[in-house]
């Protein structure tokens, strides 16, 4: 039976002449070829163009020729960021394959990427849907054949969602609508949230475990901590099983610290140091500590385990450049004239880097075999402008490489902000990466400012920009969108034009959920960190990165997620889609449903899929 799409518009495209030997592939030059609603296609040189002016839906057929798994790559333009505007894919039997169109930056196109879109006779449907704000053009398209699925994990770290609703934070949707109600209890809450980030395009959460924070365990300095209850083992298990409910894949990170841990910060939990505090040797404490791990790593999968949790990836400490476990395993030597209270004095000990994370890696296996073990570096993307390679990343994974750490995936830090280059230089440093290693690269970290101060009128963290997107991706809502656009979209090229073996499997967004909140005399009370002394809360220095604005309202930003989908087989074709009336649930907003059939609230209309008589 044929299958009948009604879908919500978009926003305006122009597409380029085509290579690719596929049966009606001119077609996509030939303005008469395409149908649908809104604006048809005009001739626009060697491309056609969908003009601005009102919302378009239209689509049309090619063959691509046979069964099988194809990557399909379209150079669009256009140019704002402010428009929603995304192309997509359908094979038969397959979901749609989507993107959200990316600014081209004073380029004449980018290649915008559909990988893995499947078909079981080779026809497939490409389309484009736009909100009508801007024009857009496509171009010269390659089609090729993969046989290899594909799925891109997009998503961002929600180990601060619980802390953020006890403090008596709040999240809307784009709408202004709460998305729970203020007598659900907390877990309600957080899956009210979960949920909805899962149908606004998130499949991947990343939480955080720290082993035991708290007013005890303090930094190097004594003043700072962070509250307890909040990122240990419980609380972290307690997220990853509504992150498992909302149908998201985790990736669980051991920081191995109670406290913040970073690539010059990697504190020694407090119960451990009081352990080896009872050895005397060097060496001894070293095992000791590695012991440690390996059963605090076990135990904590395990616990996982035994509630059907086993995540898609594992990471061995956060950005851990200097080393692990400070000072018994230094990735480089800290002289007495360099150190400092959070680095002490010490020699490098790669071959202690890797027998933790070696302990980490067996316990992580022997629990979850098909969980991915990452090791996580601090943002060097600027090396490979710079320097013309990755260079510390080849340094570190060299360093342990040849110690014998054994890991499955690299991951990688990247904020325009701190490393001041483009999501261009982070694809090139991980194709290098690729090449070296034989492995894939996991984005573990990387954000970008909806408003360019706090809402106390202070400087955020990220207050610095690539001098390329400075004019381009503004500190706005529409510019960090545009943002995220941009890295999801080269992120899924990476290794594409040379088809690598390896690719970049995902991208994590810090920090989506640590909002503003604020009490009842304006004090904030939601921080980065607590004063030890009165446990009252630091200054929070993302509350202008994250994915929900000052009131805790969805921003603009979730657009770039759910306008980019992976194509999943389907085993009934004989499905319609058709338009159905919105329903009200109890107090709840009206529930909707987006164009692939993912709840939404009031976002867009609902659509239901039936089984075709």
């Amino acid at each position: 039976m044929k299958k009948t799409l009604r879908l919500l518009a978009f926003s305006t495209l122009t597409l380029f002449a085509i290579s690719a030997s596929a049966q009606g592939i001119d077609d996509l030059m030939r303005p008469e070829k395409w149908h649908g609603d809104g604006n048809a296609p005009v001739s626009y040189g060697e491309k056609i163009r969908f003009n601005e002016g009102m919302p378009t839906k239209q689509e049309l057929d090619i063959s691509v020729g046979n069964s099988g798994i194809y990557d399909i790559a379209i150079e669009c333009n256009t140019n704002s960021v402010s428009s929603k505007c995304m192309i997509y894919a359908k094979g038969t039997n397959y979901s749609v394959c989507s993107a959200e169109v990316p600014l081209a930056r004073g380029q004449k196109n980018v290649k915008v990427y559909l990988r893995g879109v499947g078909t079981t006779d080779g026809k497939v449907k490409i389309g484009i849907e736009s909100d009508g704000m801007h024009s857009v053009e496509i171009g010269k398209t390659e089609i090729k054949k993969t046989d290899k699925p594909y799925k891109f994990l997009q998503g961002g770290d929600i180990t601060m969602l619980h802390y953020v609703l006890d403090r008596g934070g709040n999240y809307f949707d784009a709408d202004g609508n709460m998305l729970y109600n203020q007598n659900d209890t907390r877990e309600e809450k957080a899956q009210a949230v979960l949920d909805y980030m899962s149908r606004r395009g998130f499949n991947f959460v990343r939480i955080r475990n720290s082993n035991n924070p708290g007013p005890q365990s303090t930094d190097a300095s004594g003043k700072y901590c962070f509250l307890e209850g909040y990122q240990d083992t419980e609380d972290c298990l307690s997220l990853a099983r509504e992150a498992k409910k909302a149908g998201m894949e985790i990736q669980y990170t051991f920081n191995l610290s109670d406290y913040w841990s970073n690539g010059e910060c990697q504190r020694i939990p407090r119960d451990w140091q009081e352990k080896i505090n009872n050895v005397w040797s060097f060496d001894e404490k070293v095992n000791m500590l590695v012991s440690l791990v390996g059963e605090y790593v076990k135990t904590v999968m395990k616990e996982m385990a035994d509630e059907g949790i086993y995540p898609a990836y594992v990471s061995v400490g956060n950005e851990t450049n200097a080393g692990f476990l400070f000072p018994y395993a230094y990735s480089y030597n800290v002289p007495a004239n360099e150190s400092k209270a959070e680095m002490p004095t010490g020699d490098a000990h790669p071959e202690n880097i890797a027998k933790i994370i070696n302990a980490a890696y067996n316990s992580i296996k022997e629990i979850s075999p098909n969980s991915k073990v990452v090791v996580h570096l601090a943002d060097a993307t600027a090396d490979v402008d710079k320097w013309g390679s990755p260079s510390t990343y080849k340094w570190f994974f060299d360093l342990i490489t040849k110690a014998g750490a054994k890991f499955d995936v690299i991951g990688a830090s990247y904020y325009p902000s701190w490393s001041e280059t483009t999501a261009e230089s982070l694809a090139k440093s991980c194709e290098m990466l690729f090449g070296y290693y034989g492995k894939d690269v996991l984005i573990m970290e990387s954000g970008y400012n909806f408003a360019p101060k706090r809402k106390d009128g202070y400087d955020g963290q990220l207050n610095h920009n690539a001098s390329a997107y400075n004019d381009v991706y503004k500190y706005s809502q529409d510019g960090q969108k545009g943002f995220i656009a941009e890295l999801i979209n080269t992120a899924k090229g990476a290794g594409y034009e040379n088809s690598s073996d390896n690719e970049i499997v995902g991208s994590l967004y810090w920090d989506p959920m640590m909002i503003h909140v604020e009490d009842q005399w304006g004090n904030n009370v939601t921080g980065w960190a607590h004063f030890a002394s009165d446990m009252k809360a630091d200054v929070n220095v993302v509350e202008n990165t994250t994915l929900f604005d000052f009131d805790g309202k969805a921003v603009a930003a979730w657009q770039a997620y759910e306008g980019n989908q992976y194509s999943v087989y389907k085993e009934d074709e004989n499905t319609r889609v058709e338009l159905i009336e919105k329903e009200t649930k109890g107090k709840q907003s009206e529930i909707t449903y987006d164009i692939l059939g993912r709840r939404c609230n009031n976002a867009f209309i609902k659509l239901k899929m039936r089984n075709a008589k």
